[in-house]
């Protein structure tokens, strides 16, 4: 396949990557995907090893050729850890030259190292509903940045755009859910932890965490997990102050398959008003995959969303 009809979403994620290929057009046509593991993770201690560059390189390599893949460009997704991000509110009736120079003010009132150490890039988030615009600031350092463009300089497939996995996961679930509106929750289920990320009419609002235990996950322990979550949803809805005053949750959607139905329910109870769903690519992407690449998919599912969104972009 000639290399310019075809995109590659790629993510590291402990010692593992993970990547998607999928054609150019629209609607979109996943092609291909894989993971494969990493003898080191990539992560800060990493980034300021640089005799780890041939290694990572070396494994790109090794991906593109095992899997045939064709593209030769390639987004990358970053771990929210590696990625500082704020949301302003701004007047709606600010012009680009306005909210670039309230972003630079509030990114030297943020950072902790010179503003030349870093990059910075914002999206404008309009509102439908409010008498504000909201806008998204993403700020990663600089020598983040170098070390993943020296690691693409010694393969086949060049660098094209970064993300960070929080907001590309939004773009993801809106490419399964383009009617998506108002206040919903993102439950990104990993490894004894869960990422919750509040959106609003499309656009990031926060961010929280919760940790459990694999024990939590039994039966008879679901009322307690699900008040849990429950308990931090409406947390950071209050961490917003008035914004969410008297709002309630309309939709929560759960990125993988692994939180038990019985936890899922508990949550329903607790959130009556909201529609909960469990998402599944698979049924609602079309795709020419093989089983392997399907069942890596299932297996992962937490993965594809973020990388779902780089496509998306």
């Amino acid at each position: 396949m000639d290399n310019t009809t075809t995109q590659l979403g790629l993510m590291m994620a402990k010692n593992r990557f993970y990547f998607l290929e999928a054609g150019t057009s629209r609607p979109l046509r996943l092609l291909s995907a894989g993971a494969l593991d990493l003898d080191v993770p990539f992560d800060f201690q990493s980034l300021a090893d640089r005799e780890l560059l041939s290694h990572f390189s070396g494994a790109i390599s090794e991906m593109i050729d095992r899997f045939a893949i064709s593209a030769s460009a390639v987004s990358f997704c970053l771990d929210r850890r590696m990625v500082q991000l704020k949301r302003l509110k701004i007047d709606r009736e600010f012009s680009e030259a306005e909210v670039r120079q309230q972003v630079e003010w509030e990114l030297e009132q943020m950072l902790v190292s010179p503003r030349s150490e870093y990059h910075a890039n914002y999206e404008r988030v309009r509102s439908e509903r409010d008498h504000y615009d909201h806008v998204i600031i993403a700020v990663v350092r600089k020598a983040i940045i170098t070390y993943l463009n020296d690691i693409f300089k010694n393969t086949r497939v060049r660098l094209d755009l970064v993300d960070v996995d929080l907001l590309a996961a939004i773009r993801g679930l809106l490419l399964l859910k383009p009617q998506s509106r108002g206040l919903a929750a993102l439950i990104d289920v990993q490894e004894e932890l869960l990422g919750i990320t509040l959106i609003k009419d499309q656009g990031y609002l926060t961010y929280g965490e919760l940790k459990y235990q694999s024990s939590e996950l039994g039966e008879e322990n679901s009322e307690e997990l699900a008040t849990r979550i429950n308990d931090e949803i409406l947390r950071l809805m209050e961490s917003l102050g008035d914004e969410l005053l008297l709002k309630s949750i309309e939709e929560i959607h759960i990125s993988a398959a692994s939180l038990p139905t019985a936890v899922v329910h508990a949550l329903q109870r607790l959130q009556r008003a909201a529609q909960i769903q469990i998402l599944e690519p698979l049924s609602q992407i079309d795709h020419s995959l093989s089983m392997e690449a399907e069942q890596m998919i299932r297996e992962n599912a937490r993965y594809i969303l973020p990388l779902l969104g780089l496509l998306r972009a």
